[in-house]
Parts: structure tokens; sequence; C-alpha cells
């Protein structure tokens, strides 16, 4: 089957987290024996140097496009409606381009709300059968944002089929929009994978995600205040950038964790593995997700995971491999970081990777991709 993956990116050496998420599926279904082609277009505002016009390159194996002009937000800030009208005629264009070079494609899945809205709307003349695969976490915003309400009445009814990445997701595409949706968990990419970790004379946490508001990265200075460990028995790195990257040094600072709380900046997924091997416990407090990536990679390395509850993870996270505490509730999370630190021998660690291999990896996504893949091909041809 030829499947074209419509991404927010392709990952690269300046960027090894622009479409990551897209991208393991698209080697996963790979290595499953489809043939699978990742496209984007590039509306990113960056200093740095990209071709005009179409790219065309492999990747792993995978054959990639990449569609730029130039940073929308140039064309969004005159209108919205216009930026989403230049966005629109470069989807076209690398549509086109994609047409000239490769077979005819099977499937077009397309991932997250804005993406599926311009395949819907832009790539009618492949005449495949759309698969929205939806993990936006503006659709869990209160009020909902006009902009998704717009997108979700003009792409849903045009889909052949729409995927969600947790239940939790599955009950808000109903409630919101009267979506039926089927559940296909994020899954974990193979790099990820239980090693047993060295003793060490320190307890190490580790939190990993965009420096944003959203990731509750900025209750972790008062928690382990709260925690009360002491000093020099532990460390907590936070992997990732983003523009709370000051707010957050300057919270670490005036608590005087210095020396133990650490913003390591982005990470590739293997040093990122390679870090989890070696830590105690993985931190998540999150006021917004729908099903965290980096917590099945957690899991996959065997490490327990302390997480706010939101989105899907009660979906993944139980008493066997983690404790849970709600959503802003800095004592809580200070509680479960106490809790861990005074036992961390609680949780069996191959158990918890075992686990996660059985329900998230990549074999078992692609399987039920394929299956999906394959139902609405038919559907088509009846």
């Amino acid at each position: 089957m030829n499947i074209l993956i419509i991404s927010r990116g392709i990952p690269n050496p300046n960027d090894a987290q622009w479409g990551s998420f897209e991208f393991d599926q698209a080697k996963a279904l790979a290595k499953y024996g489809h043939k699978v082609i990742v496209a984007c277009v590039d509306t990113r505002l960056r200093m740095s140097r990209r071709k005009i016009g179409v790219s065309r390159n492999c990747v792993d194996g995978i054959t990639t496009y990449i569609y730029y002009c130039m940073p929308s937000i140039f064309i969004e800030f005159f209108s919205e409606k216009i930026g989403c009208r230049f966005i629109a005629w470069q989807w076209r264009k690398l549509g086109e381009a994609i047409q000239q070079q490769e077979d005819k494609i099977d499937v077009i899945y397309s991932h997250y709300l804005f993406n599926s809205y311009y395949a819907v709307k832009c790539l009618q003349s492949f005449q495949a059968p759309i698969v929205a695969i939806e993990h936006w976490s503006e659709i869990n915003e209160q009020p909902v944002p006009k902009m998704v309400k717009f997108y979700a009445a003009a792409t849903y009814p045009q889909t052949r089929k729409v995927i969600t990445v947790s239940k939790s997701l599955q009950a808000r595409l109903k409630e919101l929009f009267n979506v039926e949706a089927e559940v296909v968990y994020n899954m974990v990419g193979t790099e990820f994978s239980y090693v047993p970790k060295a003793k060490t004379d320190k307890m190490r946490f580790v939190a990993t995600g965009s420096l944003i508001r959203r990731k509750g990265f900025d209750l972790l200075p008062e928690a382990f205040k709260l925690a009360n460990l002491p000093c020099d028995k532990w460390e907590l790195d936070i992997i990732g950038e983003g523009e709370e990257h000051q707010n957050l040094q300057r919270q670490i600072d005036a608590y005087g964790f210095g020396s133990n709380i650490h913003l390591t900046g982005a990470k590739d997924k293997r040093e990122i593995a390679s870090i989890l091997n070696q830590c105690d416990a993985f931190v998540l407090p999150s006021r917004n997700e729908n099903f965290s990536v980096a917590v099945l990679e957690a899991l996959a390395c065997g490490v327990p995971v302390i997480s706010s509850i939101c989105g899907g993870i009660r979906e993944c996270i139980n008493d066997e491999n983690g404790i849970l505490f709600e959503v802003d509730d800095v004592r809580g999370l200070a509680k479960a970081i106490k809790s861990i630190y005074t036992d961390p021998q609680c949780f069996n660690r191959q158990t918890i990777a075992a686990e996660c291999k059985s329900r998230f990896s990549s074999e078992v996504i692609a399987k039920q991709l394929t299956g999906i893949f394959e139902g609405v091909v038919i559907d088509k041809t009846l």
C-alpha cells in the first residue's frame, strides 16, 4: 500500500523533534511493508537557510517532501484568512510535485486537524481516502478556539476515518463535533528499551517537553522545595527548549536549586533514551495533554512515572507503573516525589517496560493502522 503522510515537519539534525511523532509512525509503517511518503509545508519563522519551493529527499529510507516559501506569520500578520489561502496554495503546489514523481497514492494519512484541513481542501486530485489522526492540544482548550471550530466543520465530514490518540480525546471529539473516532494510541520509538540502571548516590528525576506553560514545569521547583529532600541526594534534568526557559531558570535560582535542577536544552531521541535509562523517575506535571509520547518513552525504558491526571494519562499509568496527582496540585506533586524518593524499589522496571512494549510498540501500532487503512481502501472500491 502507498501511504502519503501529511506531517507538521521532518526531523533533521537542527530540529530533531520537528515532526518526530509522524516520522516514527512512517518508519514503523515502512517496516511493516508499506511504501511511505512524508510531506509537509514549512511555515516556521526560523533564522536558517532553506530552499525555496519543493525539496525531495530520502531520510532513513523514507521519501520526504518539504515545501517552503516564507514564514506564514508575515502573511497572517495582515489577515488569518489570507494566511490560510497562502498555506493552501503551497499544499497544492506540493501535491502537484508529489503526483508528478510518485506512484498512485492509496491512502492520505494526515496528522493534526489543521493539516487534515489542507489535505481535504488541497489534495482532492489524489482521489485517495483521507484518514485523519487527531492529537492537537488546542481541541482541549476552554473555550474552544474559533479556528478549531472552523477547521473541524470543514474537515471531519470530508474524511473517510478519524483516529484519536486517547479515549478522552475520542469523547471530546464526540462531544464537540459529533465525530465517531477510533482510538490508536501513541507509539513509542525503537530507541527506547529497558536497560538495567547502574547504582548511584543520587536519585535522578527527568522531565521532557517544550518549555511552555502548558507543560507545567513551573510547578517543579516549588514541589521539590515542599518535598524537602536532602539537597545532595537528588537532581532533576528538564530536557527541552521553549519560551519559558528564562522564567524557569529564575524560579530555579530563587529556590536555591541551581545545583539540582538543570535545563539541558533539546536532545535527540537516542540521547533522551540514554538519560532515561540512568534515571529513577520521570515527571510530567502537564496542564493539558492528549496522550504523552514522553510518558511512553519513559515507560519503555522501565522508568516509573509521576504525572498529573490530564487527557489520556489514566489509560497508560496505574499503581504498577507510576503515581498520579491532580493538575496544578503542587502539594500532590511534592507528595509523589517524596514517596518515590523514600521507596525507589517499589516499582519493577522490567515489568513496566514489558507492559509498555506489549501495548505501544511500533509493531502493535503499525498493525492497527494497517487494518484501518485497508478498511478505508476496501470501502472506497465498493
